[in-house]
């Protein structure tokens, strides 16, 4: 490690386990931030949109009688809306962490 890591544990380790948890979601939070404004970041989302779309009208679409189809169906949805649900809720805790670190500052 180089010298400004060091000095960043020792100021970490300095901490309270409290502040130490809010200075990661933050990090978090920032680290998400840029994958979502990033070219791989926005091919992920656009791709995960683009498949709920698709499986929303396919299920549209289905006989109620195909269950696994439907099931199939509903499981690529839940999986893009749970990968956008990730990286909204690091979204939220960063800044919301943030938050509470500049309060605690005051």
């Amino acid at each position: 490690m180089d010298s400004p890591d060091i000095e960043l544990q020792e100021q970490l380790a300095a901490l309270d386990p409290t502040t130490r948890l809010l200075v990661a979601e933050v990090n978090l939070g920032e680290d998400a931030k840029e994958f979502c404004n990033s070219d791989l970041g926005r091919y992920m989302i656009g791709a995960a949109m683009q498949e709920i779309s698709i499986a929303q009208t396919d299920l549209a679409k289905v006989w109620p009688w195909r269950r696994r189809k439907i099931q199939e169906l509903q499981n690529k949805i839940w999986r893009a809306n749970f990968f956008l649900s990730l990286l909204r809720e690091l979204l939220v805790s960063g800044k919301s962490a943030a938050g509470a670190i500049s309060e605690s500052e005051d």
